[in-house]
């Protein structure tokens, strides 16, 4: 029987500490079975960039995969076989957008959907566990895969100096143009606590709904739902931005 011809991944990384992506990444992937894939590593303390979208975009455009993976730096791949299940699940699935966590509205609730693990000791990082690709509102950054036949139409949009909100972005763009956006099954571990909350977000989160303010009446993130009018938006990331001050969250 002939062996199937491996999909060839691109991973994408921003790095800014070799320490981390080294002895965490590096290493995951050397132990990586069964999938052909190349490194890019972007330095982002050598170009710059002045948002996660500009990096993004730099290094996507050098990837020569099928699939682009855009990982951070302090993801490691707990199973040998991990990045072979990733490559079987976007050969077998339609979607613009897909990563390893994400939230769906749920009859106006925000329902987390994930099972990787993040900080030391490691914690769940969702509510929902999946045994199989589902479709959300918006995914997590650690981990994002975009076919490279919709990255070459469809890049990363800068919608500020800023390092959040680009896979809410993305996932806004697929579903304007109708492709799924997907969260798949995958163990691995995010090694930092996932607490990226500053207040640079509540400054994109309003970048964000004004690009978006004629399609969605709201958009949905790991921090909450966020309306599109900009009245209320101002005052809830102002009341955001004090309880941030105040308590941190």
């Amino acid at each position: 029987m002939k062996e199937r011809e491996l999909e060839m991944i691109s991973l994408i990384c921003v790095s800014n500490n070799y320490d981390k992506l080294n002895t965490i990444l590096k290493s995951s992937l050397s132990r990586q079975k069964d999938v052909k894939y190349e490194l890019i590593i972007v330095d982002s303390n050598k170009y710059g960039f002045n948002s996660a979208a500009e990096a993004l975009n730099f290094g996507g455009k050098q990837a020569k995969g099928d699939y682009l993976f855009f990982v951070h730096q302090d993801i490691s791949f707990q199973d040998d076989f991990e990045l072979a299940k990733l490559e079987s699940y976007c050969r077998n699935f339609i979607f613009g957008v897909a990563g390893v966590a994400g939230v769906k509205n749920i009859e106006g609730k925000v329902v987390s959907f994930s099972n990787i693990f993040h900080g030391d000791p490691k914690t769940k990082a969702a509510s929902k566990s999946i045994s199989t690709p589902v479709e959300v509102d918006a995914i997590d950054e650690c981990l994002i895969i975009i076919p490279k036949k919709v990255f070459s139409t469809n890049q990363f949009s800068i919608i500020g100096p800023t390092w959040h909100l680009y896979g809410t972005d993305y996932a806004l763009q697929m579903k304007l143009i109708n492709l799924p956006v997907l969260v798949f099954p995958s163990e691995l571990w995010h090694v930092s606590d996932g607490k990226s909350l500053n207040l640079n977000y509540f400054d994109a989160i309003q970048w964000l709904l004004k690009k978006y303010s004629k399609n969605y009446s709201v958009i949905y993130t790991f921090f909450g739902v966020w309306p599109s009018n900009p009245i209320l938006l101002k005052f809830k990331c102002l009341y955001r931005k004090l309880r941030f001050y105040i308590k941190g969250v």
